[in-house]
C-alpha cells in the first residue's frame, strides 16, 4: 500500500510527486510555435515512487522521471516515464522503499544489500543513436527516444559497468562523449575516478584510472579542446563517518579546492594540480582554452546548503547563494592556484551555453535565477537570464512571485548558422509552474530577446514538479538523426 510522504520541502508545493505517466498527444499553445523550430525536448527529474524509509529525504534522491515535448509543425505532444531502473521495480514489486537515502546499506533493506542503487534521475541526452537517462552513482540507463520505455542500463560492451557522470560532455566537434565515473570503488574503496572517452558511434576509445585525494561528490568536470580538469571539492561522502554518527555526505570545512588538470587523451602520470579556497561548484556553463589559460565560467559560492558539514550543522542558501564566477587556470604560470573573478552576482543555477560550442569560447549565458524567493531550491527560482559574459548585458523575464522555472536551455532553429557567428541563433525554452497554476508550461523565447517573454506557452494540464537537467535537439541535427532513425 502507498503511504503519505512525509512533511518535507522537497516533497510539497511546486515538488510534490504526481506518481503517474501520461500521455498528451497535442497540446495547447498558446502563441505560436516558430516555424523554423523542430526537435525534441527532454527533462529529466526526481518523482519518488515511494517515501523513504524514516522521514530523511533529499531533493536528489527520488525516482528518475523523464518528460518528453516533441515539436513537429508547429504542434507539441508529450509524454512522461519513469526510468525503470532496478530499484524501481524491486520496490514497485515490494509496494515500499526498499533502499537508504543515496543507497546507504545501512538503512537499507536486507533484501537489497548488494543490489544496485540508480536512481537514473538528473540528466537525459542522446550520444551515440540511444537516449541515456544519468545519474553519477550508476552506469547510464538507456530508454526509447520516442515511447521513453526503459531499456536497460548501458555497459558499453561490458567496459563501463560501475558509475558513470550526470554530466558527460559532447564535443559536437568530434562527435566525442567525454566522461567520468566517481567513487569507482564505492563510499569504503580506494579513491579513485574512472576517465573515459566514447565516440560519436558510442564506442569506448580511452580509459584511465585518476588516483584523487578523497571522495569528493564530483557532480560536473571540464573539458576543453585539449584538456580535462577533475574537480575535487570539499563536499565529500564517507560511510566512515556515518557510521560513527554524522552525516553520510557533507562538506568538510576548510578544505581546500583542488583541480586536476590533464591532457584530453593523458592518463594519471600527466595530472597537474591547482588549488584555490572551499568552494562548492557542480555546474558549469563553458569551458576553454585561451593563450595558455583555461578559462571555466561557472555557478560557484562559497559554502552550500544542500548539505550539512562534517558536524551536521546546515547553512542557509541566504549564505550560499551562488553567482557565476570565472576561474582561470594558467597554464604557464609558476603557481598552481587558479584565479576567480564574479562574472554576475544574481542568484543563478545551471547555466548554459549554446551547447553546439561547448570546449569553444562562448559569450551567451542562458539560467534560471532567483529574484524574489527567499530559499530558491524550495520555493523555486522565479525568472530565467540570458548574459553576456562580454558586455556584462542582462536580458530577464520575471515569471511572477512564487513560479518555479526550470533550466533554462538553447534551441537551435531549423538551418542555424554554425561556428562562433552562428552562437544563440534559434530559441530558448523552460519548463515552468507559475505559482497557484493548475498545471505547467514549457515556455518558448527568441534567445536574444528573453526580456519580451514566451513567443508560444506550451500548457501541460497538470503541474510537473520541478526537476533537474534537460536538453533539446533539433530535428536537423545529427544526434537527433542518429537516435530518431530506429
Amino acid at each position: 500500500m502507498a503511504k503519505p510522504f512525509p512533511p518535507h520541502p522537497f516533497l510539497h508545493g511546486h515538488h510534490a510527486p504526481n506518481r503517474f505517466e501520461a500521455d498528451a498527444p497535442d497540446l495547447v499553445i498558446e502563441g505560436e510555435i516558430p516555424d523554423d523550430l523542430a526537435g525534441v525536448f527532454y527533462r529529466n527529474g526526481p518523482e519518488p515512487l515511494h517515501p523513504t524509509r524514516g522521514d530523511e529525504y533529499h531533493w536528489f534522491d527520488g525516482d528518475g522521471m523523464v518528460y518528453g515535448f516533441f515539436i513537429e509543425n508547429g504542434r507539441v505532444s508529450m509524454r512522461n516515464r519513469w526510468v525503470r531502473t532496478e530499484k524501481f521495480e524491486l520496490e514497485k514489486a515490494a509496494g515500499e522503499r526498499l533502499f537508504g537515502v543515496f543507497g546507504n546499506p545501512m538503512t537499507a533493506d536486507p533484501s537489497v544489500q548488494g543490489k544496485r542503487y540508480n536512481t537514473a534521475n538528473t540528466n537525459i541526452i542522446i550520444h551515440g543513436g540511444k537516449l541515456l537517462a544519468l545519474m553519477e552513482g550508476a552506469p547510464p540507463v538507456e530508454m526509447h527516444p520516442r515511447d521513453l520505455s526503459t531499456i536497460g542500463e548501458e555497459h558499453y560492451g561490458g567496459t563501463i559497468s560501475t558509475t558513470f557522470s550526470a554530466h558527460p560532455k559532447i564535443d559536437h566537434a568530434t562527435g566525442e562523449l567525454i566522461n567520468i565515473g566517481a567513487m569507482i570503488n564505492g563510499p569504503m574503496g580506494a579513491a579513485e575516478i574512472r576517465y573515459d572517452i566514447i565516440d560519436r558511434t558510442g564506442a569506448l576509445t580511452h580509459s584511465q584510472i585518476i588516483p584523487v585525494p578523497h571522495m569528493s561528490l564530483m557532480h560536473t568536470f571540464f573539458v576543453t579542446e585539449n584538456w580535462v580538469v577533475f574537480p575535487v571539492l570539499p563536499i565529500d561522502t564517507d560511510l566512515g563517518r556515518f557510521m560513527r554518527g554524522g552525516p553520510m555526505t557533507a562538506w568538510v570545512n576548510d578544505r581546500p579546492s583542488k583541480l586536476a588538470v590533464m591532457p584530453r587523451r593523458g592518463g594519471a602520470c600527466d595530472v597537474r594540480w591547482f588549488e584555490y579556497e572551499p568552494r562548492h561548484m557542480f555546474h558549469e556553463l563553458n569551458v576553454w582554452e585561451e593563450d595558455g589559460r583555461i578559462i571555466a565560467d561557472v555557478a560557484a559560492a562559497n559554502g552550500t546548503a544542500l548539505f550539512p558539514d562534517e558536524t551536521g550543522v546546515r547553512a542557509t542558501h541566504a549564505g550560499t547563494r551562488q553567482s557565476l564566477r570565472r576561474w582561470t587556470i594558467d597554464l604557464h604560470a609558476n603557481s598552481d592556484m587558479l584565479r576567480e573573478e564574479v562574472l554576475n552576482e544574481r542568484d543563478l543555477q545551471f547555466p548554459r551555453p549554446d551547447d553546439r560550442l561547448m570546449t569553444r569560447r562562448t559569450r551567451h549565458a542562458f539560467a534560471n535565477i532567483n529574484l524574489e524567493s527567499r530559499d530558491a531550491r524550495a520555493e523555486g527560482l522565479d525568472a530565467v537570464l540570458r548574459f553576456d559574459t562580454e558586455t556584462g548585458e542582462e536580458d530577464i523575464y520575471h515569471f511572477g512571485k512564487g513560479s518555479a522555472a526550470g533550466e533554462l536551455i538553447f534551441a537551435p532553429r531549423l538551418g542555424a548558422k554554425t561556428g562562433p557567428e552562428g552562437e544563440a541563433d534559434g530559441y530558448a525554452m523552460t519548463l515552468v509552474h507559475r505559482a497557484n497554476a493548475p498545471g505547467s508550461e514549457l515556455a518558448i523565447f527568441h534567445a536574444l530577446d528573453i526580456a519580451s517573454g514566451p513567443v508560444a506557452r506550451v500548457h501541460v494540464p497538470f503541474r510537473v514538479p520541478s526537476g533537474f537537467h534537460c536538453n533539446f535537439y533539433p530535428a536537423d541535427g545529427g544526434l537527433y538523426a542518429q537516435a530518431m532513425v530506429h
